[in-house]
């Protein structure tokens, strides 16, 4: 299986297009670094001063404004309040801001190339007419799928390491090496929540590897499924690119139709755990996280099934 696996890894990385995303994946955080570095506000020392000062100026528009207008001053100043009660400097700009900001965003690059990938594995071999050579190998088909899937897996896990690498690495230049610890307000559906600004980091990303494994999952049986590449990539990225909208579709519907809540879709994007400890009101992580491992069950059973079953003939 180790040969297998290898052999496949280097079919992978034998095409220069597997370089090239690598390559993608680098660029992409620096332009991003360089972005956010431009367009971000600059670090400021004297921020609690600075802070106080806004609200004693909101103070003074309230004491002159109307009654429609007092309250919305009022809700800004307890926003503002907020940032000197937490302790959060409301224009830190540290290398882990800028990953937890910036560098989560770029993972959906990785997610695009693992199902470009991912969807042409097995069409390609029928698109290319190698098929035949791969299967008159002394080796059971399963054991030959397993191993490109195996490989796949792989190389998503790589474009992940590249990212977070270079996303430290490019935020350390860039914004210097800031604390773990530092604590920000992070944007949720029930309004704003004090989190870590690492740690945040680290869950999204961690969230991240099963919905990218369950896309991969897909994009690869659509590989198994359609001898025809350019098919099985296209449908891949059209999956890829409606699956948070669907998602979103579905999650209203979820309201009135208790069924919708067990569709695919509102599961494929497990990142908002990190924000929120619930999608509805009884979906919770460890529920998501069920309805995927059920889901994955039968994606690959049909993978394997239909790659057996399989007529090679070219």
């Amino acid at each position: 299986m180790i040969g297998l696996i290898q052999n496949e890894l280097m079919k992978i990385f034998g095409k220069v297009a597997s370089w090239i995303y690598i390559a993608i994946i680098v660029l992409a955080v620096l332009i991003a670094g360089i972005i956010y570095m431009k367009f971000s506000a600059e670090p400021n020392p004297n921020w609690r001063q600075d802070t106080e000062a806004e609200i004693a100026m909101l103070e003074n528009q309230k004491a002159s404004a109307s009654e429609e207008e007092k309250g919305m001053i009022q809700n800004q100043i307890d926003q503002t309040k907020e940032f000197l009660d937490e302790d959060i400097n409301p224009n830190a700009k540290t290398n882990w801001h800028f990953m937890n900001d910036v560098v989560v965003g770029v993972s959906s690059l990785v997610t695009l190339f693992v199902v470009v990938v991912g969807s042409a594995n097995v069409a390609a071999e029928f698109s290319d007419g190698t098929i035949k050579q791969l299967l008159i190998r002394p080796h059971q088909r399963w054991r030959i799928l397993l191993s490109k899937y195996i490989a796949v897996i792989l190389y998503a896990l790589i474009l992940v390491l590249t990212l977070i690498v270079s996303g430290y690495i490019i935020g350390l230049v860039l914004f210097g090496n800031g604390d773990f610890n530092m604590k920000i307000f992070e944007i949720t559906l029930e309004g704003r929540k004090v989190a870590i600004v690492g740690e945040q980091f680290l869950l999204k990303m961690l969230y991240f590897i099963p919905s990218l494994l369950m896309i991969m999952t897909i994009a690869f049986m659509l590989s198994t499924l359609f001898k025809n590449q350019a098919i099985s990539v296209g449908i891949g990225i059209f999956v890829l690119f409606f699956s948070s909208t669907l998602g979103g579709i579905i999650l209203m519907l979820a309201d009135k139709y208790t069924w919708a809540k067990f569709l695919i879709f509102p599961h494929l994007d497990l990142t908002v755990y990190a924000l929120q400890e619930r999608i509805l009101q009884d979906i919770t992580l460890p529920v998501s996280l069920s309805i995927l491992a059920v889901y994955y069950a039968i994606f690959m059973m049909l993978t394997f099934f239909f790659f057996q079953k399989r007529d090679i003939s070219i």
